[in-house]
């Protein structure tokens, strides 16, 4: 008896030992400075924890652990074990001061982790907003009619619907009203009986305003770039544009690229919704900006444009992108889409309408279609047009008003601070230009502080520079060089196990007091970045049967295009070698092209009719692309600085300046990397 008294005694211990554990299932994850207190699930890692709070936390590969950026310092004495540097991309020194990835690291106890002090100057981001929009024929979406209306058609009996057709004249005989408006109709017509203004889509009376003034006239247009979003305000009377505002995307929390987003929706099920509700919130938020800057309320926009990839695209619609992921690569639809912008979640007039831009393919999105509008490539007669948008996703087009071809390859990530070890965006801090003066490095770098890291654009500069004058040679290799006057450059070459790496700057050089490099990795990366464009530019070139010579222009386009030096990107090959008068930049093009579609309804056509008639070409079932891949990979041996290969034009603007020293256009406003006086605002 006392046996079984035991065992049921120690059957209830053990039941409630269970149940505790139950209980404790959560866990408790303090985050300074803000100290705030979150209760995660055991065993989440603690970027998850993060991402469920809408905490950012650096980070290009979306959780998986190969960028090695969401670092933070855990403070709690959790014993966690020293994962190999080569999986967690930690030195002894991070792990000995608690430094850990928080996509790597599971939260299993209480812990509390140190995210790092504010840094306000260093919050601001270089986003491109503008572009120079062309001539065009006005003929907006919408249509904002001032009209009168006189006393006896009120008399005599007819609908108010008939009141105000018969008002606008023969021209609107068969407006249509929709049923919102129509609720309304009558009391606004009552409250102002000489008059309004009629707001007008596709024969559709969306509301009747008791107004005739032009203050109010406005649409809006969206970019939507993987890593940065803008949204411009259009004067939809006048075409002028009073006001752009941007934001860094928030899915980047999800990954740097649309590959990584695209792993997130099929991996997990809530994934799209996340997504959608992210573009949603920056969307909104821009507006609400944008808005408040101009004295206007969200039932004053009647009509938005939205142009991205094929999956941002997506993403705002909360369409399945699944089947863009792998091939054929298909997207859902591939037409223009004109929905409520409500029904999408933005928050405008009841009646706004949304336009999203057609889509070619699954990389060859609305943007790339804004980028060929607003270069009007496809209404030159006779003139070979070259485009190529240099954003998170590389996208090329090629011809005129007889034949358009298009490809994408995967290029961005590299280009815009992603894959590389000291890599950034273009915020404060990051070096975005570097030359080379009396074998002294320069840089100039955003908001002119001490630098963090390296954007897109300085990297290209970096590696052309450090080519041109033997660090790097032509197969990508960092090694001292036998130049001349080279000593400084010489010293900066660190050997690391055998391999070779170019110091930037030093940790009393750099905002952070840790040294940046250039690692012969992020050189390769580089290299694969730019091969893949040179590679697609050669098989467009190829289709096309035309030669470099008989290119006519060639635009950037995107964050890149518009910051790159041409110079330095022939100088490495990401565009080809051509008269660099050739070249110039669109800037925002995405904007431009889609505020051209919402200025003009001609473009909306020729939008969706490119769609249909440009050629796509699909690099990844091409034969040919591998071995011209591998054949871009070195960088060219010729040497555009050399005088013999620069235009008379542009050699009388760099005239008297050396091989080993500044060999291009560049701005005045740069510092000398040695020696350095930094800026009062710097630590």
């Amino acid at each position: 008896m006392m046996n079984k008294k035991k065992s049921k005694k120690h059957g209830r211990r053990r039941a409630s030992r269970h149940t505790s554990r139950k209980r404790r299932n959560t866990v408790w994850l303090n985050v300074l400075p803000n100290d705030l207190w979150l209760e995660v699930k055991r065993g989440t890692t603690i970027l998850t924890a993060l991402q469920k709070e809408n905490i950012d936390l650096a980070g290009d590969c979306g959780g998986l652990g190969k960028c090695g950026k969401c670092k933070v310092r855990v403070l709690t004495s959790t014993g966690l074990p020293l994962v190999s540097k080569t999986e967690i991309r930690l030195d002894d020194e991070e792990l000995r001061q608690g430094i850990r990835l928080a996509c790597r690291t599971k939260i299993n106890k209480d812990m509390t982790v140190y995210l790092g002090e504010s840094e306000p100057e260093l919050k601001y981001h270089q986003i491109l907003k503008t572009g120079t929009l062309p001539l065009l024929e006005f003929d907006p979406l919408i249509q904002y009619c001032p009209t009168e209306l006189p006393v006896d058609l009120q008399k005599d009996g007819r609908s108010d619907l008939a009141l105000v057709r018969a008002a606008l004249g023969p021209a609107h005989q068969q407006l249509k009203g929709c049923l919102s408006c129509l609720r309304s109709l009558t009391a606004k017509i009552h409250k102002n009986s000489a008059g309004g203004t009629a707001v007008i889509h596709d024969k559709t009376l969306l509301d009747w305003l008791p107004c005739k003034t032009t203050d109010h006239h406005f649409g809006l247009v969206f970019d939507l770039g993987t890593s940065t979003v803008v949204g411009k305000l259009i004067n939809l009377s006048s075409g002028r544009q009073p006001a752009a505002v941007s934001c860094l995307n928030s899915q980047q929390k999800y990954g740097a690229d649309v590959i990584s987003r695209l792993q997130h929706v099929r991996m997990n099920k809530d994934g799209l919704d996340k997504l959608h509700l992210l573009m949603l919130k920056d969307l909104n938020n821009l507006a609400k900006r944008l808005l408040q800057l101009n004295g206007l309320q969200p039932a004053d926009i009647f009509v938005v444009v939205a142009a991205g990839n094929t999956t941002m695209q997506h993403f705002l619609l909360n369409l399945d992108p699944s089947g863009i992921a792998e091939a054929p690569f298909s997207p859902v639809v591939d037409v223009g889409i004109i929905v409520k912008s409500a029904d999408a979640g933005l928050n405008f007039h009841p009646e706004a309408l949304l336009y999203v831009m057609p889509v070619r393919s699954g990389y060859v999105g609305g943007d790339l279609l804004s980028v060929i509008i607003a270069s009007q490539a496809a209404e030159q007669d006779e003139k070979v047009v070259l485009g190529i948008d240099l954003g998170t996703n590389g996208e090329i087009f090629l011809g005129n008003q007889r034949r358009m071809l298009t490809c994408s390859t995967a290029v961005g990530p590299a280009m815009e601070g992603a894959k590389i070890s000291s890599g950034t965006i273009a915020k404060a801090g990051a070096i975005e230009g570097v030359r080379l003066q009396n074998g002294q490095l320069h840089y100039k770098d955003v908001g002119n502080i001490r630098p963090i890291g390296i954007c897109g654009s300085g990297l290209v500069d970096l590696v052309a520079v450090l080519t041109n004058c033997g660090i790097i040679d032509n197969e990508g290799l960092i090694r001292p060089t036998t130049e001349n006057g080279m000593d400084g450059l010489n010293n900066r070459v660190i050997d690391h196990d055998g391999v070779y790496d170019f110091l930037v700057a030093d940790a009393d050089e750099s905002y952070h007091n840790r040294p940046i490099y250039l690692t012969q990795k992020d050189v390769r990366e580089l290299q694969f970045a730019k091969a893949a464009i040179a590679a697609g530019i050669e098989i467009l070139l190829s289709e096309w049967g035309a030669d470099l010579k008989e290119i006519d222009t060639i635009y950037l386009a995107g964050a890149l295009g518009n910051y790159v030096n041409p110079y330095s990107a022939i100088r490495i090959g990401l565009i080809p070698t051509v008269d660099p008068d050739i070249i110039s930049s669109l800037g925002n093009a995405a904007s431009t092209g889609a505020s051209m579609v919402l200025l003009s309804r001609d473009y909306w056509h020729k939008a969706n009719e490119l769609a249909h008639t440009i050629e796509h070409v699909e690099l990844s079932s091409r034969p040919d692309f591998s071995d011209r891949f591998i054949g871009q990979m070195d960088f060219p041996k010729e040497n555009l600085w050399d005088r013999r290969s620069i235009t008379a034009s542009r050699w009388n603007k760099v005239k008297g300046l050396e091989r080993n020293n500044l060999a291009f256009p560049f701005p005045n406003c740069i510092t000398p990397l040695v020696g350095l006086v930094f800026p009062k605002s710097s630590p």
